[in-house]
């Protein structure tokens, strides 16, 4: 993307070289049986150049209180992701519920709040 303001430091080129590949794949919930058994179907997979990380302790301290246990991912990625807020995406084996999008593409980047969601939604 072009750094329209040209006192932002652009990083994009610096943020791809530490960049990995990453696969998402965004998965619906679907109903299965009367003992409401959850089914993830995958509907998609996004491949992007990204990093994961955990948040900070600061990060987690401005979360909703009582959510700071739950498994919390920060992703960094280049700004083509197609990854939406509400979304559900499965990453390593693990679905997490998109809880906020941070949109820093001046710098090359966006990012992500991630969390999982069989404590989020109750699985």
């Amino acid at each position: 993307m072009l750094n329209t303001n040209p006192s932002l430091p652009n990083m994009s080129e610096t943020i791809k070289s530490w960049f990995l590949n990453l696969t998402f794949e965004i998965v619906e919930r679907g109903m299965s049986g009367a003992d409401y058994i959850i089914d993830w179907e995958t509907k998609q997979t996004i491949n992007v150049k990204g990093v994961v990380q955990p948040p900070s302790d600061k990060d987690l301290k401005i979360l909703p209180e009582g959510s700071w246990a739950w498994e919390w991912l920060m992703v960094h990625c280049l700004p083509d992701s197609q990854i939406e807020v509400n979304q559900f995406v499965r990453y390593d084996g693990t679905v997490y519920k998109v809880m906020k999008k941070k949109d820093w593409s001046k710098y090359g980047y966006v990012r992500y709040y991630l969390l999982e969601a069989f404590r989020a939604e109750g699985m």
